[in-house]
């Protein structure tokens, strides 16, 4: 048993983190199934969560003198182990996905760094348990971070809601969750305790719904974009990112992957010297295309300087794509 947990301790420290990563990036170059696997990976994260809370309850050490058996200490020493390997695998996994719809260019990139930095963390095994695995608080603060990052996906395959809904709602229940792991058993079925997770929930998922703009449009990924003079069959013909004066009309062009049988809300922004002109140009795009759903907006006679063209969410503003030209003289 003792060489068994061993092994397994090595194996995960060595290489669990790396095979959950390469998943990870699979899933993100297969967006469709990677996206759907994604209710998956919050039962992984449930019972990684778990496994602590049923530990500390049954798997308890054993009173001085009172032998133990040889199954009930190898469930109880690889317990943790267990447990890390498990965050370990969603966190990981949930790196590239959120990577796949941020941009560098945007403010969005900032919370898949956290997610990033969080991963590069666990590796540091003894410091990991004892920053995070050891201290409740921490522990269950961090996880329900993860739980959040698992949910946003995982409602949006489920559900088909809006990115900034899957956000509302993640945030609902993660903060729940994270109350219900650290409150007092007796408050947990009392009036006083179903206020309690309201004061905490409501909040945070108001706060993160205003904040939705911040957040890249997970699951929603941009795969190609590009600027052109026509779209012919939904292709983009003429591209470029320079054109002359006097082009007649220059389009604006995206190929975006959603979940299978989700359907959203799109709209087009364009900015000419860093200020937007016009209202957003709302359009529709739909999931489950292999080759992405091609949607483009044209602007006529663009005038002379440099333009932007931003794709976002059309309720939360969410970015999704982003292309740029210029209008030589």
């Amino acid at each position: 048993m003792k060489n068994v947990l061993d092994n397994l301790k090595k194996f995960n420290a060595r290489y669990a983190p790396w095979i959950s990563l390469a998943l990870g990036v699979l899933a993100r170059a297969l967006s469709r199934e990677g996206v759907d696997f994604a209710p998956r990976a919050v039962a992984i994260l449930a019972l990684a969560w778990l496994l602590p809370v049923a530990g500390a309850r049954w798997l308890r050490p054993p009173a001085e003198g009172v032998a133990e058996a040889r199954v009930r200490r190898f469930l109880r020493t690889a317990r943790p182990t267990v447990t890390v390997l498990l965050y370990k695998n969603v966190l990981f996994f949930l790196v590239p996905i959120w990577f796949g719809s941020a941009h560098w260019s945007s403010f969005n990139i900032v919370f898949p760094l956290v997610l990033a930095a969080m991963a590069l963390f666990s590796c540091f095994a003894r410091r990991y348990h004892e920053v995070v695995i050891d201290r409740p608080k921490v522990r269950e603060l961090w996880t329900s971070v993860i739980l959040f990052a698992a949910l946003v996906p995982a409602t949006a395959v489920v559900a088909f809601t809006s990115p900034r809904t899957s956000i509302v709602i993640s945030a609902l229940l993660a903060a729940a969750v994270a109350w219900l792991a650290l409150a007092p058993s007796k408050n947990l079925l009392s009036r006083k305790g179903v206020f309690a997770i309201a004061r905490v929930s409501l909040p945070a998922a108001a706060l993160l719904g205003l904040a939705a703009p911040l957040f890249p449009p997970v699951p929603m990924v941009c795969y190609h974009h590009g600027v052109g003079t026509a779209v012919v069959g939904r292709e983009l013909f003429g591209q470029a990112t320079h054109f002359p004066r006097g082009t007649a009309r220059v389009y604006a062009w995206f190929a975006v992957a959603l979940p299978k049988r989700d359907r959203q809300q799109v709209a087009f922004q364009w900015y000419h010297e860093g200020v937007p002109i016009g209202a957003p140009a709302r359009a529709m795009v739909e999931g489950g295309r292999k080759e992405g759903f091609r949607t483009s907006m044209a602007h006529s006679l663009p005038a002379l300087g440099s333009w932007r063209v931003d794709l976002l969410t059309g309720r939360s503003s969410q970015l999704i794509g982003r292309s740029s030209f210029e209008i030589d003289p």
